[in-house]
């Protein structure tokens, strides 16, 4: 024994002992290992999964992914695979299940594959995503682990972002004003569209070449040269105008804003220009400063007074010829009355005539009335003067002129022609004013007459008004009117303001604004038109039309969209508990146990129950889905439940309580699906805030009241109320305090509903712990 050498053995032993001790620590960190993989799967933000072979269907899911695909449960999960949470086929038009399995294997070659795919929820809802596929070996199994990330937000902002920059380029493009480019050098770099239809030039005749010579007059070239290196030495220049000579050497005046350019490192690259062609305002500033030339001479060399009073009836103005007329100094009549200047009784019975023409903003015409002299004299004036108005429409008094006719009378035409010019000459350039004799025909077109229709003032005198300046199909209505005018001044257009259509010299018909009066000229009816051209107007009413069309259709779809999700969330008990009887009747079956006629006939009601059920959701979605227009007689109580209908069960799944407070009985003739739309919206955003600041003893409290002439209904909650930030910007298309899902429609909308087609208001207002929408609506 004391020969035998245990060394070798002990040896042995101490090596298995080290490998052992190896084992276990491989055997712990591995395990360590699969406890942290399982606690990042679970916890991930990101849809995670895992998929095994051969038939690549889904083994697990996290949380992410089930609420991502809005799938139940893991085993619902796990009895799919990508192909049925996807579309049949991808964007490029290949067979999703073909397309998914070439991205596995991709992946299980290359280890990992990382590629765009279009999946779609459960219930069919399609989205964006980023997909991760990574070749994973876990527990001695080879598998393929999928990491999905919803990306339709990116692709949106990608796709707004695109638009926003083809916008911008179309804008730069069409703009109506000169946008130039030059180096810093001053020669031209690139100009726009409207450059090129001012000057007659395209960009690439002129593409490199010098601005100052090839585009400026000689007299205009060194002090715009001066300005250009002002601008390039960083100084700011605005409002500089000088003339520019066009391809066939017509010369344009151009106001410039000029702005320099610079690259990244701040060093000048050249000059950007905005140039708006100002020719025609020139123009008419001169035929204005003449106007007024002509006006001033007119005003000194007449014998007539000419005068302004205000809304009050006393002299802002007053001609010259005062002083004549009367011995007063036009100093001593201003902030005086006319009728300070009359004996008592004619003050009285003028006074009258003129209160009356100020209520109805009418006319004064040829009034006859008696003025004192300062020497204490009477002298006859025949007043005529018209109302005139501020910029934003507000009465501001009368102008008018008085003739002295204590010693001669014109005739009634001379006079009538004489204050009618006068009226035309003080009335705005920017409007045309017709005026029309007792046959029809045209006698009188000013100047913004020929810009507006193209025609002179000499091819229009004499010319028949409606043949002139009226579409063909419009004639027959204006024959059956004239006669009648013809004899009594009166019409369907006098005295009112219409929109109707013009045509111009070239035969284009374009919009037009008409107010229409009639005068007695020598005892035969007159009318004076005046005329405005409302293309730009109407060209904004469509575009807001189209905007708000475009809002509505955008609101309209977020509404179905949780009208969708409330129909999935109301049919998932029932549909469950129709499958786990179904589920029961086959375990039955396999575990070939009896099943008694009784049992089959509960299990028949539970499912007859549970179909009912669904069929009456059906019925209740379906009243909102339906594209009814018309009114119908109902209560606001009413249209309240049927709201609760379609949302009560989302509300109470959540644990939000509804309290109804109803003391209105009153029916009402309205549009209940677009009032129930408005209620669906505002319970909706009631619904999100309370489970967003996961108010604990969430409620909600409707009250419907009744006034004299109104039903008000407040929807509030006890979420915490509005931000005092958000509060005034609230109901603004677009804005949204909800942090990922709100569209900023749906307020802006409802706010459009409750205006516009049920005559009502939608105001909020923060209360006690909450916020409360109140929706008023007319009884009639």
């Amino acid at each position: 024994m004391n020969n035998v050498n245990f060394n070798p053995l002990l040896e042995k032993i101490n090596t298995l002992e080290i490998e052992i001790a190896k084992y276990r620590h491989r055997e712990t960190e591995l395990r360590e290992s699969e406890e942290k993989y399982r606690q990042l799967f679970e916890t991930s933000r990101d849809a995670l999964m895992t998929l095994s072979p051969p038939s690549w269907k889904f083994n697990s899911a996290n949380k992410a992914a089930l609420e991502l695909f809005e799938v139940a449960s893991v085993a619902e999960f796990t009895a799919l695979g990508p192909w049925d949470l996807s579309p049949k086929q991808q964007p490029d038009k290949r067979p999703s299940a073909e397309k998914a399995q070439e991205m596995i294997e991709i992946a299980m070659q290359e280890g990992s594959n990382f590629f765009e795919w279009e999946h779609q929820t459960f219930d069919g809802k399609t989205f964006a995503a980023d997909v991760l596929l990574t070749r994973l070996e876990f527990g001695g199994q080879i598998l393929a682990q999928a990491t999905v990330r919803d990306i339709s937000e990116r692709k949106r902002s990608e796709m707004l972002l695109k638009q926003e920059r083809d916008f911008s380029a179309k804008l730069i493009e069409n703009a109506p004003v000169i946008i130039l480019v030059l180096n810093e050098e001053g020669k031209i770099v690139r100009f726009n569209h409207f450059m090129e239809t001012i000057s007659g030039y395209t960009q690439n005749d002129v593409k490199g070449k010098d601005w100052f010579s090839t585009f400026l007059p000689k007299e205009h070239i060194e002090k715009t040269k001066k300005l250009f290196f002002q601008t390039i030495d960083d100084m700011q220049t605005n409002g500089h105008i000088n003339s520019i000579l066009t391809k066939d050497g017509t010369e344009k005046i151009i106001e410039w804003y000029n702005k320099r350019l610079t690259d990244a490192h701040n060093n000048t690259i050249g000059i950007l220009s905005i140039g708006l062609d100002i020719t025609r305002y020139k123009q008419i500033e001169n035929e204005l400063h003449r106007s007024e030339e002509h006006f001033r001479t007119l005003v000194e060399s007449t014998n007539d007074l000419l005068w302004e009073v205000d809304a009050n009836g006393r002299y802002t103005y007053i001609s010259p010829q005062i002083e004549t007329m009367l011995g007063y100094r036009p100093q001593e009549i201003l902030g005086k009355s006319p009728f300070e200047l009359m004996p008592p009784e004619e003050a009285q019975r003028v006074g009258s005539i003129f209160k009356e023409c100020v209520n109805q903003r009418a006319p004064i015409v040829m009034l006859n009335n008696i003025n004192i002299c300062k020497n204490g004299t009477q002298k006859i004036f025949e007043t005529s003067g018209v109302a005139f108005f501020d910029k934003i429409g507000n009465f501001s008094g009368y102008r008018g002129i008085d003739r002295d006719i204590t010693r001669h009378q014109l005739t009634e035409q001379t006079l009538h022609d004489s204050e009618e010019k006068f009226r035309s000459i003080t009335a705005s350039a920017q409007d045309a004013i017709v005026m029309m004799d007792n046959d029809g025909k045209i006698s009188y077109w000013n100047i913004a007459a020929e810009k507006i229709f193209g025609h002179t003032e000499k091819e229009a005198i004499g010319q028949m008004l409606h043949t002139f300046i009226t579409p063909k199909r419009f004639l027959a209505a204006h024959k059956i009117g004239f006669s009648h005018f013809k004899r009594t001044g009166e019409g369907p257009a006098v005295g009112k303001t219409l929109e109707l259509i013009g045509v111009k010299k070239d035969g284009t018909e374009f919009p037009i604004e008409l107010s229409l009066s009639a005068n007695k000229i020598n005892g035969m009816w007159n009318a004076i038109g005046i005329i405005r051209d409302i293309t730009e107007r109407k060209e904004m009413e469509q575009e807001l039309k189209q905007k708000e069309e475009m809002m509505i259709s955008q609101s309209r779809q977020a509404a179905m969209g949780d009208m969708i999700a409330m129909i999935a969330h109301q049919w998932r008990q029932p549909i469950t508990v129709i499958s786990m009887v179904a589920n029961n009747i086959e375990v039955n079956i396999e575990l070939e146990d009896e099943i008694t006629t009784e049992e089959l006939k509960r299990m028949a009601d539970v499912i007859s129950e549970q179909t009912q059920h669904l069929s009456k959701t059906i019925d209740d979605f379906r009243n909102f889905f339906k594209p009814n227009q018309d009114k119908v007689q109902t209560t606001i109580g009413n249209v309240m439940e049927e709201t609760l209908k379609i949302i009560g069960t989302s509300l109470k799944n959540n644990n939000i309580a509804v309290t109804i407070i109803n003391n209105s009985e009153t029916e009402l003739l309205t549009y209940s699906n677009q009032l129930l739309q408005v209620f669906l919206n505002i319970l909706g955003n009631a619904k999100d805030i309370l489970l967003c600041r996961m108010v604990a003893d969430a409620k909600v409290t409707v009250t419907i009241n009744e006034t004299k002439d109104s039903i008000v209904t407040t929807i509030c909650d006890n979420g915490g109320g509005i931000p005092d930030n958000a509060i005034k910007r609230l109901g603004e298309p677009y804005f949204t305090t909800k942090k990922n899902d709100g569209t900023g429609l749906g307020l802006y909308m409802s706010m459009t509903i409750v205006a516009k087609h049920l005559n009502g208001s939608l105001t909020w207002e923060n209360r006690d712990d909450g916020a409360c929408f109140i929706v008023t609506l007319p009884k009639e």
